[in-house]
């Protein structure tokens, strides 16, 4: 039965993280207002992990995020601490009040977090809290 459930739970996550892609995540002024989507910041976002931009390191939630996944599926337990990393790394870009947006390091105010920000905090919280719950469960059970 559990296997079902962590089953279930990595297919509600993966379908709400790709509907996630499909969704705006930032809108940043730079001459004029502008939507990024998300499926850009989630395939270019590593081009800003190189020390100085602090966004490559919240695009690192997604690589945790998939080892989560991928442990979760061997179950491996360990992987609620993939899991809860990525989340604090999301989280984190709520405290960005700029982003860097060209590779020369131009940064332009975030004006607003979009939907496909917050589709995509939610894919990744709602499978670290089932992950965590799915363990607690079993500990109690046991």
């Amino acid at each position: 039965m559990t296997h079902l459930k962590i089953n279930i739970a990595i297919l509600i996550s993966s379908v709400i993280f790709l509907i996630s892609l499909t969704q705006d995540c930032v809108n940043y002024q730079y001459f004029g207002s502008i939507h990024y989507p998300s499926y850009l910041a989630f395939l270019l976002g590593w081009t800003y992990f190189d020390g100085f931009r602090w966004e490559g390191f919240v695009w690192f939630a997604n690589l945790l995020y998939f080892l989560g996944i991928v442990l979760t599926i061997k179950r491996n337990y360990k992987a609620v601490f993939a899991l809860i990393i990525s989340s604090f790394l999301a989280i984190s870009f709520m405290c960005f009040d700029n982003i860097t947006i060209t590779k020369s390091g131009r940064i332009a105010p975030i004006i607003e977090l979009e939907s496909g920000y917050f589709l995509w905090l939610l894919s990744i919280l709602f499978l670290t809290f089932s992950s965590l719950y799915l363990k607690v469960t079993q500990k109690s059970n046991a």
